[in-house]
């Protein structure tokens, strides 16, 4: 599978699946021979931006069918993507394309304002515009460059070593960093989210957390099994709750946030939806009695993932068939874990020292597989101090039990030294969640004269 490059997939879901559904957003339906020639086209046209192969293309759009032609057209092209989150202000928009050195900025008639305060601030090399009433006076537009190629057959050469993007991370100090991904390690993820988190042949796929963060990366996936993607824009539980019914949805992807928002709006009697059969979530904890609440309501049918964009989506993953046995045994421990190792992540629980702590000591998670990054982008020292001897030092602090669950107790740098005790934030925060009056919580360190 690692021999391939994105684009090669994409040309290989184009010829098995040609005149089925990939895409729907509101009324518009794109089959797959529509949407290779879209990314054809638009990749032929980033080219003719007199970019080179490995040229980075910053992205800055909402959630949109033009979205995966220009995120696909680069990487089929060669191109290096660059996708920018459309909540970030300004300067940390500015911050990224002067960072990762894009040449272009392709960007929707959404965030003209913002193209042209990057733009005063940067001069950025070209600007594209993907819709033609919204095109900046140095830009060009997007939609009539791509009319003047061709949109047969012809990928450009690619190799799966070459860089397929970088994504940008904020961590917890500092200056985002640019986590550098291959085609290679960008593939190694999406096979292991095919295998490990229960998605399906024809899948229906709701997008409603942004293309540009973890729910792009279930795009492929669903291709590459004929599925459909369908876009909604962001996330309105009602919107959504009414596409389950009318696409007959059968997966997607939900923050916890999101979860506890659907639940409160479904009414007392509940929801018939016999098309939904997956519901990932993932990247905060779950309260667990919410999980309960949500699998009473809806069925065993959630999968939770755990990763980094260091090492996307795919460390651990808490199967549905964990959560099935977990409510069916009474044993609802492991529905506090983010599940076990994937079957491409080696794990271990280390020291400061980087020597493996005891079964159930907690320490920092280290990880090594296919899909880790290649580096930090520009940033040789971090590089170095986070990946070691092939392992990826993740930051997170955990625990495993002897039947092999991975408990996450905090972020590293998140740790409350009190008395001389180690405080984990997110403990406190779970013992918190556990009482029925409150719920939320967030737990911080102050100073203290006496504790520290």
């Amino acid at each position: 599978m690692l021999h391939h490059t994105i684009g090669s997939l994409v040309e290989r879901c184009a010829l098995m699946y040609g005149p089925d559904t990939a895409v729907v957003h509101g009324s518009q339906r794109i089959t797959y021979h529509e949407q290779i020639s879209r990314i054809r086209r638009t990749g032929r046209a980033l080219l003719g931006l007199d970019l080179l192969p490995g040229d980075r293309v910053a992205i800055l759009m909402a959630d949109r069918p033009e979205l995966l032609d220009v995120y696909y057209g680069a990487s089929w092209a060669g191109l290096a993507v660059v996708p920018l989150n459309a909540k970030l202000g300004v300067a940390g928009h500015t911050y990224i394309v002067r960072d990762s050195g894009a040449r272009v900025l392709v960007h929707d008639a959404e965030h003209a304002d913002r193209t042209t305060e990057i733009q005063a601030e940067l001069g950025i090399e070209s600007l594209a515009c993907v819709d033609d009433d919204a095109v900046l006076p140095d830009g060009v537009s997007l939609p009539r460059l791509q009319l003047e190629y061709p949109d047969g057959p012809g990928m450009p050469a690619v190799s799966p070593y070459d860089m397929f993007g970088i994504y940008y991370t904020g961590g917890t100090t500092g200056r985002p960093k640019g986590v550098v991904h291959s085609h290679r390690s960008f593939i190694a993820a999406l096979f292991s989210e095919m295998l490990e988190l229960g998605l399906g042949e024809r899948d229906v796929f709701a997008h409603v957390a942004p293309l540009t963060h973890a729910g792009g990366a279930f795009v492929l996936p669903v291709w590459l099994r004929g599925g459909t993607n369908v876009i909604l824009g962001g996330f309105d539980p009602e919107h959504l709750l009414d596409s389950i019914e009318r696409d007959r949805i059968s997966a997607t992807l939900l923050v916890p946030t999101m979860l506890y928002v659907l639940l409160d709006s479904m009414p007392g009697n509940g929801v018939d939806l016999p098309s939904l059969s997956t519901v990932v979530y993932g990247a905060s904890p779950i309260g667990q009695q919410r999980l309960l609440q949500a699998i009473d309501r809806f069925g065993p049918i959630f999968a939770q993932l755990y990763g980094q964009t260091e090492a996307p989506n795919q460390l651990t993953v808490l199967r549905k068939s964990d959560h099935a046995a977990a409510v069916a045994s009474g044993d609802l421990e492991p529905l506090t874990s983010c599940g076990r190792p994937v079957a491409i992540a080696d794990l271990r629980i280390v020291g400061d020292d980087f020597v493996e702590v005891p079964s159930g000591t907690p320490g920092e998670i280290a990880a090594r597989g296919p899909h880790v990054m290649s580096r930090y982008w520009n940033r040789p020292d971090e590089t170095a101090e986070t990946l070691r001897d092939g392992w990826l030092r993740t930051g997170d602090i955990a625990r495993v039990d002897e039947r092999g669950f991975v408990y996450i107790v905090d972020r590293k740098k998140d740790m409350i030294i009190s008395g001389g005790f180690n405080v984990y934030p997110k403990e406190v925060e779970a013992t918190l969640f556990a009482h029925p009056a409150v719920r939320d919580a967030c737990v911080i360190g102050v100073p203290d004269e006496k504790w520290g």
